[in-house]
């Protein structure tokens, strides 16, 4: 897909490893689960993905949420949300770990 260059792109990627290699794929499908229905929710986001890593390595990550926003404070608006604060809630439970990196272009 591709995404329209916008100038001052805020870009999110969350990176997840699952610590339980024996629930790795409930989790991540739980993950995607409730993460991948939030782009549409935001008229907002120009774009909005989730993935699960093909790479086998013990080094890799499993699973990622990649959405794209114009600005920062579109960003910040969708971190305050409640839909983004519940599916944090509801994604609590599955024991991982995390990385955030916020970045602009």
């Amino acid at each position: 897909m591709e995404v329209e260059k916008v100038e001052g792109v805020e870009k999110v990627k969350i990176l997840t490893k699952s610590t339980h290699p024996e629930r790795r794929q409930i989790e991540l499908n739980k993950l995607d689960e409730i993460f991948s229905q939030l782009g549409d929710k935001f008229p907002f986001i120009i774009d909005y993905r989730t993935g699960f890593n093909f790479n086998e390595a013990s080094h890799a990550w499993d699973f990622v949420i990649d959405p794209i926003f114009r600005n920062k404070a579109d960003l910040l608006k969708y971190q305050d949300s409640e839909e983004h604060k519940e599916a944090i809630r509801n994604g609590s439970g599955i024991e991982k770990n995390k990385a955030v990196i916020d970045y602009e272009f």
